[in-house]
């Protein structure tokens, strides 16, 4: 679409918005105030209706006290109930508006008479009533509950008068029933109109219809829920508002109470026909609207074109010199072809478009030259990404995968294309599970810099995985991932310290791991309230051995011996290889010293087994010497002292045996020995 169509559109909608704006404002202030008026009127009619319902009911309280007070009391004393229910007859041609009829209950609520005459009702109890109960215990006259008479059929409402004797003796109570859909009661108002289809009604606390244009509705009880607006206005509220009814249609409505009859008038008006003359008032807006629509559109197409024109000079130039951008690589010999030039010649603007056009002949020429450089400059980069040696993955801020090196595709097996987009997880685990010890992206946004040494679930060997943040321009902080293959390295730092802590002949522990756990095992024993045990073995008649075979087999003896011994001790003992033919064996978490004296039996029975050494049955002995934390010391190196001369008393009492630091034991025939 051209810049002059869309310009139109643009001049044309804001004429239209700025009318149907101030339009749409003046209908909403025309409904709002319709709204409050219809409001005031409902409310006025729920007031005017209520007066009269409240002057309804206190006329026919007086009517009934004068009717009670004209009861000739003689002959309702004295049980002439025939000459009482001609006086009621009488009364009722005075009272026509308790067309229901007119009936009297004894002192205990017992039925006596009426007019018109029910004979059939002649002594039934109506003492459950809710009107008698409350006339007898009020001793006045009560207005009862709207009920279905048992008499007539016909929804009623009883008003009620005590009739007393002269001595004050509660005789009767007269009960006057009006007709509630009698247009003498409220049959006149329950069809009242408000407009063409809002009515009143009324209801009591218990949401029962008292009146209703709907005839069908008198005592029944709408359901809580139907209409919020008659659920608060049966709570006592009284006011106008919006609501929607049992029948489901919006309406306006007004609520008033009668509060000592306990009932509350309502007056509704559909909105729909209260806001008829606001939609008639938007069609109207409507109309003038696409009229305006059909003038404005066309005058500002043709005023746009005008303003225009200069600007399709200018987009013809902008064309000829991006197809002379998209040429092949080289300088030009010119900055634009002559049809680019003449383009803009013809332009005689000298506005601003005209100055757009010159600021764009100089900023074209520049970007040729800058984009060149970045070419170049993306070249480099990209043989600088793919010769790195190391797998190098470039991740966004969420983890995912944005750019592999070819280290990177060997390495995880996997095509550039297929890895972009996936999370780098992934594609490390090779479809196996991910290491729990690998970070989670929340640690490396946390952290900015991470590196943890681990496995690959796919390619065997140690790696180390290196993140580094990056600062990206489109999508934000990412991640420099590397992974360096670094299995050489551990294994040579892991020989390294095999041969600082343990001895190159026999590959037990040498010194310096004797000595580190020789102090755990007394932290261990200061913890768990217990003894450790220290043997200082020296090989008997290892020098004759060495000195006659030769140190080839004097290095194998001492290797089987260092596995024979090393066969005597529990899991969580140590043997250490001390100097020449000296071994040294720390026991752990004692309970006796009678299991050091144990273990030393062991081990003088395993060294006296010959050794067989290229062909030669050697037969040697071992003097050993114990001492025990924590009697003999608090330190490892006294322990190893008192050990050490322990194991020299051994050897000076006859070899192939072992003594305590503090007492000779020497038999070797005895598995356990007590310390002297």
């Amino acid at each position: 679409m051209k810049l002059s169509v869309k310009a139109s559109f643009l001049l044309s909608g804001l004429v239209l918005a700025v009318i149907a704006a101030t339009s749409l404002f003046l209908l909403d202030y025309q409904q709002r105030a319709i709204t409050v008026v219809i409001k005031q009127d409902l409310e006025s009619e729920a007031t005017t209706l209520a007066r009269e319902i409240r002057s309804f009911v206190d006329e026919n309280l007086n009517d009934t006290r004068a009717i009670a007070g004209n009861i000739p009391r003689e002959p309702l004393a004295s049980g002439n109930l025939e000459a009482v229910r001609d006086h009621l007859a009488r009364q009722a041609s005075f009272y026509p508006r308790f067309e229901n009829g007119l009936f009297l209950l004894d002192a205990n609520g017992n039925f006596l008479t009426d007019y018109p005459h029910h004979p059939e009702l002649h002594g039934q109890p109506f003492a459950h009533r809710d009107y008698f109960q409350r006339t007898k215990a009020r001793e006045r006259g009560v207005i009862g509950e709207p009920y279905v008479s048992m008499r007539t059929g016909l929804p009623v409402l009883t008003f009620t008068a005590p009739i007393f004797s002269p001595s004050g003796q509660l005789l009767a109570v007269l009960g006057a029933s009006v007709n509630l859909l009698s247009t003498s009661a409220l049959g006149e108002q329950q069809q009242r109109k408000i407009g063409q289809t809002g009515y009143v009604y009324m209801v009591d606390r218990n949401r029962q219809f008292l009146m209703h244009p709907d005839k069908s509705k008198i005592l029944r009880s709408l359901e809580a829920g139907r209409n919020p607006f008659l659920d608060r206005a049966a709570q006592g509220y009284e006011g106008v508002g919006e609501t929607v009814n049992s029948m489901g249609v919006p309406v306006l409505i007004a609520s008033r109470q009668l509060p000592a009859l306990g009932w509350v008038v309502l007056a509704q008006l559909p909105l729909k026909e209260a806001l008829a003359t606001t939609r008639n008032g938007l069609a109207a807006v409507g109309m003038f609207f696409f009229a305006a629509l059909a003038v404005v559109l066309p005058v500002g197409f043709f005023a746009m074109r005008r303003i225009v024109k200069p600007l399709e000079a200018l987009e013809h130039a902008a064309l000829i010199i991006s197809q002379d951008l998209r040429k092949a690589e080289g300088a030009l010999t010119r900055p634009f072809a002559s049809s680019a030039l003449d383009a803009l010649r013809t332009m005689r603007s000298s506005d601003e478009i005209g100055r757009l056009a010159r600021a764009f002949f100089q900023l074209s020429v520049r970007l040729k030259q800058t984009l060149s450089s970045l070419r170049t400059a993306a070249e480099d980069w990209e043989r600088t990404f793919s010769s790195v040696q190391e797998a190098v993955l470039v991740l966004d801020s969420e983890g995912k995968i944005l750019r592999v090196n070819r280290v990177a595709e060997d390495l995880f097996r996997v095509l550039r294309e297929e890895a972009v987009g996936k999370p780098w997880r992934e594609i490390l685990a090779m479809g196996g599970s991910a290491p729990e010890d690998w970070p989670t992206i929340q640690t490396l946004k946390g952290s900015g810099r991470f590196k943890l040494t681990t496995s690959l679930p796919g390619v065997p060997g140690r790696f180390e995985l290196s993140f580094s943040m990056i600062q990206g321009r489109r999508e934000g902080k990412g991640f420099l991932l590397m992974v360096l293959d670094v299995t050489e390295k551990i294994q040579a730092e892991e020989r390294i310290r095999d041969l600082a802590f343990h001895d190159s002949l026999t590959r037990l522990p040498n010194r310096l791991l004797l000595a580190d756990r020789l102090e755990q095992a007394i932290a261990t024993a200061d913890r768990n309230n217990s003894k450790v045990g220290v043997l200082f073995l020296d090989l008997d008649d290892f020098k004759r051995v060495n000195d006659t075979f030769g140190h080839k087999v004097g290095d194998e003896l001492l290797k089987q011996t260092g596995k024979r011994l090393s066969a005597c001790l529990r899991s969580n003992d140590t043997l250490a290889r001390y100097a020449g033919d000296e071994f040294v064996a720390v026991l752990m978490d004692l309970k006796d010293p009678a299991e050091a004296a144990s273990i030393a039996s062991r081990m003088l029975e395993s060294v006296a087994e010959p050794f067989d050494l290229s062909g030669k049955l050697i037969r040697i002995g071992v003097s050993i010497g114990i001492a025990v934390y924590p009697e003999d010391g608090l330190e490892a190196g006294l322990l190893l002292n008192h050990a050490d001369r322990a194991m020299y008393r051994a050897k000076g009492r006859g070899k192939n045996s072992f003594w305590f630091s503090d007492g000779a034991v020497v038999d070797d025939s005895l598995s356990a020995f007590p310390r002297q």
